[in-house]
């Protein structure tokens, strides 16, 4: 059983608190531990309980109330009735009162200072406020609460001046200012702090307190201050060594780790981190953040700074790993690590969390002390080890961008620079070599991702084995899937770097890192999450946004319609893909990547209903595929060209890998709708690459791959490809015809394209005959309109009149023109241009050939 009156009233049972909702009950129990394991009278108990009212029935009442409190605390025999009295029994140890009051007992006899103070702050914590201050109505109770409150000042005093005798003046003086000021006629507390403020060579101050201590005296009472306090003032002024602190080894912490000799790059961080830490009339605790990706540098560079200013913070420098396992630290472990640091005895640190912080706090005051936290997991995690006072600095280092730390400077660190990571390179591997192998060492550190980790593992590795060419090692790395177990040496582990970070998301998270490490894209919208997760779209920006955050992912701009466009790091990406195998089964990770192709195909289709001069063609069921929420589909929309020209390499990347992954049907519907787009904004080289993506996934469809096409017949399959196969030579020809001079600009013919665009003829009559056979109608129109072009190179006006008489047939097919048709008749004869239809065609807008 515990019971606990220095605070409001309380008992406990095996740990568990004991009911004691009931006022007599409580109040009683209260009396009874006033006096435990002594009878207390029963005239005492009733005059206690009913306040002197003459109640005849008051020694039945409290006998029901006895036996009420017996039946809360559990243990009838707690309470006996014996010589006329009630007796509660406490064993020893019970009452925290008798704990504190033997503990205050128990420090007048050790001798050692230091294990005095951690006995006295032991015995001060358990106080919890104002002694029976929920029952302190009745007298008897308002007298005991007097007297322990009394017996609490003296165990202060006596802490205090074991605490001036260990040489901690600075510590106490925050906490002896309070407590001098709410009783400022207790000359032993103010004699105290002037002796504690004289220590710390605030002389000025410490007669300053006792004027005001003698003023307050005279006023209030009548009276001068006690000899004691006469003395003290007189001793300040002589300078008596008595009061001097006592000499004993200052210790001056120095806990930095070793710097390195190969620090590279980072100039302007090193300059700016040195700058800020230096900084001169400090109005606050200097506080730099130092953040980024995992293996980037951030300790690297907050060491170099750091011993950098060790001579500007004499008192001494604090480091802590926060990190250094998968659980971070708590504050108050690291808070006991300072404190022994800082002098504190083992015994005199305190158990609570708080009281630690403001011990740490104090011990800092007046102090300059560089404070490097490295791997800080969060703003929570840092607060209690940040100085209270001016003087300190801090440096910080975190793969979470600490946003709400208040008053912090936020330093970004970014991958290293091509010509930094190979300097880093030569400098471990050896410079000859780096020199004589450029090109793979330009290699190795592009593989390695400009990430400093990486490049030291692989330096260190290629100059542990002198005998390897730099190219036997850039094979090793050119292989993805076990890229990141060649960057593994000793302790130095770059999975295990990227390991502690995606440690720290919850698992929505985690999910949503490793499915977007599928997308074989440069880079990508937010929108990809939520088709990647199949959520809605502020979920999906929350999740990315949470990625971030831990620069697990890439800001990497913005797109046409101002929404932010993310990537991976390479080796991120890397990681990704080995928990995504691990993690994810083969069918849930299809159904990812479909969900992101069609979302791909339904944005590439809302564009292409709104782009100037161009024709729409549903070619996917809209119903059979996933679909972003539609203020990304008007986001499009609005802007479908800007959109294009951002989003070209995505989605040309998406068809590429719709065709690699199975998914031919998706694949194939958005190859057809980016083919034709590309071909009518004239991106004639993304036109080309996707006409092979086509034709290649259509051979692939032929050869048996399931690809999604396979519900085609065999026949049709094998017409396809051999179509396709003329066509892409046609198209070949024509790419070659158009890159030639004068083919593409209209203008009057020039010679030297008039044998280039000959032997374009053949091929695009045959890809004429190929398209036309699979009755691709817009692409027949297409090709048409370039022939019409060729002939008019060579200045045959009358089969150019007919190719565009046949486009203008086609025109009739599609609800809008082609762009470009009018140039066709540019430049023929005059009788043709009367032509009414031809004439009309003059003002069709075009986007060139």
């Amino acid at each position: 059983m515990d019971f606990e009156v220095l605070g409001p009233l309380r008992a406990r049972r095996e740990g568990q608190p004991v009911q004691l909702s009931a006022p007599m009950p409580r109040m009683l129990l209260g009396v009874l531990l006033t006096r435990a394991n002594k009878p207390v009278p029963v005239d005492v108990l009733v005059d206690a309980l009913w306040a002197g009212e003459r109640d005849p029935r008051a020694a039945k009442k409290l006998q029901l109330h006895v036996h009420r409190l017996r039946r809360v605390l559990g243990d009838p025999g707690r309470i006996r009735f014996d010589n006329g009295g009630y007796t509660l029994r406490v064993d020893p140890g019970e009452l925290d009162a008798e704990r504190f009051e033997s503990a205050l007992a128990e420090s007048t006899d050790i001798e050692e200072p230091a294990r005095a103070v951690g006995v006295l702050r032991a015995a001060l914590r358990l106080w919890r406020g104002e002694p029976f201050s929920d029952i302190t109505d009745l007298p008897l109770l308002r007298a005991e609460a007097d007297r322990l409150t009394e017996r609490r000042l003296t165990g202060l005093a006596q802490l205090y001046c074991v605490e001036l005798a260990c040489g901690h003046a600075n510590a106490i003086i925050p906490e002896l200012v309070e407590l001098a000021a709410r009783h400022p006629m207790r000359e032993q507390l103010q004699g105290l702090l002037m002796t504690a403020l004289y220590q710390a060579g605030r002389q000025a101050e410490a007669l300053e307190v006792y004027h005001r201590t003698r003023s307050a005296l005279v006023e209030q009472l009548g009276l001068e201050p006690g000899n004691e306090l006469q003395r003290l003032e007189r001793a300040i002024l002589t300078g008596d060594p008595m009061l001097e602190a006592p000499t004993g080894p200052l210790i001056t912490p120095a806990q930095l780790p070793a710097d390195i000799t190969d620090f590279t790059g980072r100039r302007a961080q090193l300059a700016t981190v040195a700058h800020l830490a230096a900084a001169a009339d400090r109005v606050a605790t200097v506080l730099v953040a130092i953040t980024g990706k995992a293996g980037v540098g951030k300790t690297t560079l907050a060491v170099r700074a750091a011993h950098r200013l060790r001579v500007q913070y004499p008192d001494g420098q604090l480091f802590v790993d926060l990190r250094p396992q998968a659980h971070p630290l708590t504050p108050a472990e690291v808070l006991a690590r300072f404190l022994r640091s800082l002098g504190v005895d083992r015994t005199a640190i305190p158990d609570d969390a708080e009281e630690r912080a403001a011990l740490y706090r104090s011990r800092l005051a007046d102090r300059r002390v560089l404070i490097v936290l490295d791997n800080a997991e969060c703003e929570a995690q840092l607060r209690p080890l940040l100085p209270g006072t001016p003087g300190c600095a801090v440096l910080i280092t975190s793969r979470t961008r600490l946003a709400g730390l208040t008053g912090a400077r936020l330093i970004d660190l970014d991958v290293f620079k091509a010509d930094q990571a190979v300097e880093l390179l030569a400098r471990l591997a050896g410079p000859r070599r780096v020199a004589t192998e450029s090109a793979a060492a330009t290699e190795i550190v592009r593989l390695c991702g400009f990430l400093p980790l990486a490049l030291r593992i692989a330096g260190a590795r290629l100059g542990s084995r002198r005998h390897w060419p730099l190219s036997r090692f850039e094979a090793d790395l050119a292989d993805e899937q076990h890229r990141l177990d060649k960057l593994r040496l000793g302790d130095l582990d770059v999975r295990a770097s990227l390991a502690l970070s995606y440690q720290s998301l919850d698992a929505t998270a985690q999910r949503a890192f490793r499915l977007l490490g599928l997308l074989e894209v440069r880079d990508f919208a937010a929108w990809a999450a939520a088709a990647m997760l199949d959520v809605s779209q502020w979920r999906a920006e929350e999740l990315v946004d949470s990625l971030v955050d831990v620069h697990l992912l890439d800001v990497a701009g913005h797109g046409a319609s101002g929404q932010l466009r993310y990537r991976f790091h390479s080796l991120l990406r890397a990681y990704a893909r080995e928990l995504t195998s691990a993690q994810e089964t083969q069918a849930d990770r299809r159904a990812a990547l479909d969900r992101a192709f069609g979302g791909w195909l339904a944005l590439a289709e809302g564009a292409a209903r709104h782009l100037p001069s161009s024709t729409f063609a549903q070619t996917f069921a809209a119903g059979t595929r996933w679909r972003p929420d539609e203020a990304i589909l008007k986001a499009v929309i609005s802007d479908p060209c800007g959109w294009f020209k951002v989003e070209r390499p995505a989605v040309a990347g998406a068809v590429e890998q719709a065709f690699s992954v199975g998914s031919g049907q998706l694949g194939w519907a958005l190859g057809v709708r980016l083919a034709r787009i590309f071909l009518i904004r004239g991106y004639y080289d993304d036109w080309r690459h996707i006409c092979e993506l086509m034709l290649t996934g259509a051979r692939r469809a032929v050869s048996g791959a399931a690809d999604g096409m396979t519900a085609r017949p065999p026949t049709e399959l094998h017409r396809l490809a051999l179509r396709l196969d003329e066509a892409q030579d046609g198209i070949e020809e024509i790419l070659r015809a158009s890159a030639a001079p004068g083919g593409r600009v209209i203008r009057p013919p020039v010679t030297g394209a008039i044998g280039t665009v000959s032997e374009a003829l053949p091929r695009l009559d045959c890809a004429l005959a190929s398209l036309r056979e699979l009755a691709d109608r817009h692409s027949d129109a297409s090709t048409m309109r370039r022939l019409g072009t060729v002939h008019r190179l060579q200045r045959s006006f009358e089969k150019t009149a007919r190719c565009v008489q046949q486009v203008l047939e086609a025109l009739d097919v599609f609800s809008d023109p082609l762009p470009g048709v009018a140039l066709v008749a540019s430049e023929q004869p005059r009788e043709l241009a009367r032509n009414d239809r031809l004439a009309a065609l003059q003002g069709v807008p075009h986007a060139g050939w």
